[in-house]
């Protein structure tokens, strides 16, 4: 498996698939295809390729470590998942913040975009990268607030909202 092989292997498995990640990265479905398979005239830069893998990761789809343990291989190491129920609710206030953050974001693209009283095709492109950038924020505090309530739980509850939890990201996966 090669780099790119990883990549769309975890865009595939993206909720919405290349057509809803696109968007995020400003490009179209189509360019992204392109430059996922690898062809001479589109080139994946590296940090777009980061880009994908981090936002397979934040909905923890199918293959969202297929670019890592890939990067990690062609250096001759290995790639191993880390304690995520730490670095997922460190400091939830952050999330909050970057929700506020994102939120403007969207404010300030909406408003400029209307600034002649129409949107065109480019400023609807961005609004709605915005609009995921901030969804995925959102996201991620729903992902805090539920570890943290899990966390105050006795372990064998624990465990019952750890199930139900990972229930409904595979139906929302599926």
């Amino acid at each position: 498996m090669n780099i790119f092989d990883g990549l769309r292997n975890a865009v595939d498995a993206y909720q919405g698939g290349r057509d809803s990640l696109a968007p995020r990265l400003n490009k179209t479905s189509e360019v992204l295809r392109k430059e996922l398979s690898g062809a001479v005239s589109h080139k994946l830069g590296a940090m777009d390729a980061l880009a994908i893998a981090r936002m397979c990761v934040e909905l923890e789809t199918p293959h969202c470590y297929a670019y890592a343990q890939t990067v990690a291989a062609e250096c001759g190491g290995r790639f191993e998942i880390g304690d995520k129920s730490q670095a997922e609710d460190l400091q939830p206030m952050q999330r909050i913040s970057a929700l506020m953050q994102e939120t403007s974001h969207v404010t300030a693209t909406f408003v400029d975009a209307l600034s002649d009283n129409k949107i065109s095709d480019n400023e609807l492109a961005r609004i709605e990268a915005e609009i995921a950038e901030a969804e995925a924020v959102l996201m991620a505090l729903r992902h805090a607030a539920r570890s943290i309530n899990a966390a105050g739980k006795p372990a064998g509850e624990r465990r019952m909202v750890d199930l139900q939890v990972r229930s409904m990201r595979e139906e929302a996966a599926a």
